[in-house]
């Protein structure tokens, strides 16, 4: 287990270091106005929610995946924008990932710029999910830090009862970036293919999926057989709005739906590959003060 240490430690004396990571991308020009929009608020949001007066995010780094061999990447002019606009430096870094996918290759790029620079934990959201980010939510998350937690998921609406399983997602999830890394990090079997005819698909007798995303499970996994209990789904808390905000989109929509179809026969899959069923995280992950 990690070493304990306290709250003070923590946040006052700056002994563990957080880092957000953020994915955007701006597949036409005229999207991009939506996404610097989408990146002001996270900011913004990242930085109001304090914990004991403080903040405690010490550094953003906004991903852009501009690998061209896939379908979901940037139009080019993504990056440029928004280190103007936020003058990228002093805690706030643009990056284009130039090869990999969006789902693993690009996570794990942000976790060894993070380390790199000195983080200890990788605060991995979403955009829909900044009206969940609060300084009661964030003193949660420190504490269950601070008692040796490796891997810390916020149950979003939609995923709760997932989450609370242990079967935590990178739609709000902290991760002590060592440990993740200590076993290989995201493994590339849950990338996104390049090409979607050469995926794998499952149907959910709506419209098929590919299996590919919930790439938290199989690192999950290995990191509970190799440093036992670690994982501390969190419930929301504090006040204000807490909801997950469902794309309006008709075609994001669409996804969105058979993505959620399928979260579950995704996950037992991957959890499958590694010898493992749909409780093992359930069971021999989550540490016991955090079990419900």
């Amino acid at each position: 287990m990690l070493e304990r240490i306290s709250r003070k430690e923590f946040v006052e004396w700056g002994q563990r270091k957080i880092g957000l990571l953020l994915r955007t991308y701006a597949g036409k020009e005229e999207d991009i106005p939506r996404r610097l929009e989408m990146v002001k608020e996270a900011v913004d949001t990242s930085f109001r929610a304090k914990v004991d007066d403080r903040q405690v995010i010490w550094r953003v780094d906004v991903l852009i995946p501009s690998d061209k061999r896939y379908k979901d990447c940037d139009c080019g002019k993504t990056a440029e924008i928004l280190r103007e606009k936020f003058n990228a430096g002093n805690g706030f870094y643009v990056t284009e990932v130039q090869a990999g996918d969006n789902f693993c290759s690009i996570i794990n790029d942000g976790l060894m710029i993070q380390a790199r620079h000195g983080m200890d934990y990788s605060l991995i959201m979403s955009s829909e999910v900044f009206p969940y980010m609060n300084s009661e939510v964030m003193t949660a998350i420190i504490d269950a830090a601070c008692n040796g937690a490796r891997a810390i998921g916020i149950a979003i609406n939609e995923l709760t009862q997932s989450i609370m399983e242990g079967r935590i997602a990178n739609t709000f999830a902290l991760w002590h970036i060592d440990s993740l890394m200590g076993v290989g990090g995201f493994d590339l079997r849950a990338a996104k293919p390049m090409m979607a005819e050469t995926g794998t698909y499952l149907d959910n007798g709506v419209k098929p999926y590919v299996l590919q995303g919930v790439e938290e499970m199989i690192p999950l996994v290995r990191m509970v057989r190799k440093f036992g209990p670690c994982i501390a789904p969190l419930m929301p808390r504090g006040e204000g709005i807490q909801q997950y905000v469902v794309p309006t989109d008709p075609a994001a929509l669409a996804v969105h739906m058979t993505k959620m179809g399928t979260k579950m026969q995704r996950q037992t899959a991957f959890l499958n590959s590694v010898g493992c069923d749909i409780d093992f995280l359930k069971n021999a992950g989550i540490m016991p003060e955090y079990k419900q």
